[in-house]
């Protein structure tokens, strides 16, 4: 929906369209989306989450530049936590961005996770933002190559526990 305005000009009267703003309205929903693709050994997360969220949650004013790299890769690898066969995997931070979701600032991440053989049942604990909303959700849907054998799962603050997907 187009916004237009009145504009006095001396004894003119001009109507014409709002000009566009740069600041964004604020949000009300607390929530994360990550799709993860198990494929052989390899686990990759693609995760979204509004980028005030995350600079609330890292401290740091999130963008390109590798301070912003190494402190979200360190939170996102302490608050995502993936098990293949119940063996805890090493997070690596692939890559991250900004873009814009309506009119919100979204940042998002690509993360990696490296089994030692073939993953048969992968653990997650998706906790990114507890620590910072007391109404965070974060969303996942998980997807098992070959055959894109896909499950959806619910993540919400309070609830901490494992949750494992068996194929």
């Amino acid at each position: 929906m187009r916004r237009w305005v009145l504009l006095a000009a001396g004894p003119l009267l001009l109507a014409g369209p709002a000009p566009a703003t740069t600041v964004s309205a604020r949000h009300n929903t607390h929530i994360a989306h990550a799709r993860i693709l198990v494929d052989g050994a390899t686990v990759t997360a693609r995760v979204r989450m509004f980028r005030d969220d995350l600079q609330k949650a890292v401290k740091v004013k999130v963008n390109e530049d590798s301070a912003s790299r190494v402190a979200v890769g360190a939170y996102v690898g302490k608050n995502l936590m993936v098990t293949a066969d119940g063996t805890r995997l090493a997070a690596e931070l692939v890559g991250s961005g900004g873009e814009t979701e309506g009119d919100q600032p979204v940042w998002w991440v690509v993360v990696r996770w490296k089994a030692a053989k073939p993953v048969t049942a992968v653990g997650l604990k998706v906790h990114v933002l507890f620590e910072t909303f007391g109404d965070q959700q974060n969303i996942v849907v998980l997807s098992k190559q070959p055959g894109d054998e896909r499950r959806s799962l619910y993540f919400q603050t309070g609830d901490l526990k494992e949750q494992v997907v068996k194929y």
